[in-house]
């Protein structure tokens, strides 16, 4: 990505949306590295006595697939700036859900390009699960040879 090409598509350019679906496993063990203990969360029996059809995303979880996604998309030696979001509707295991995203503001700095998406969950039938904001430092691809250092010429 260059500076061009995301500072001159603010607000028109959207990120290629990335389809996935969160297993038992999955949030078994996400529960476990972020000690969240609660059962809706690894227990599909309990889950289905609090009225879902199946154990719950966790709200953290979301937040980590929006960063990922986020930086995936920015490429190589992209960092996080931050992450906020809101939950609209609750996912479950198994779930069909579709990370969105577009560019809202994208500025140089000296690392690269400052780069604010609004991001989306969606569930299979386009309702908003999860809407927010990932800000990241990308940095720009080199433009022309000259954009970089060169080393010393070699002395004999």
């Amino acid at each position: 990505m260059t500076e061009t090409d995301v500072a001159g598509q603010v607000g028109e350019q959207v990120c290629p949306p990335r389809a996935y679906a969160h297993s038992r496993l999955q949030l078994f063990r996400f529960s476990a590295v972020s000690w969240n203990a609660h059962r809706i969360h690894y227990d599909a029996a309990f889950a289905a006595s609090e009225g879902h059809p199946d154990v719950v995303v966790q709200s953290t979880l979301h937040g980590e697939t929006l960063s990922r996604y986020a930086l995936e998309w920015a490429g190589p030696g992209a960092s996080l700036t931050s992450v906020s979001w809101r939950n609209r509707a609750t996912a479950v295991a198994g779930e069909r859900l579709t990370w969105t995203a577009t560019v809202a503001a994208a500025e140089p700095c000296d690392a690269g390009v400052r780069v604010k998406l609004d991001v989306s969950v969606l569930k299979e039938d386009g309702a908003p699960c999860v809407t927010g904001h990932v800000e990241l430092t990308a940095r720009a691809a080199r433009t022309s040879p000259s954009a970089g250092t060169s080393p010393d010429p070699a002395t004999s």
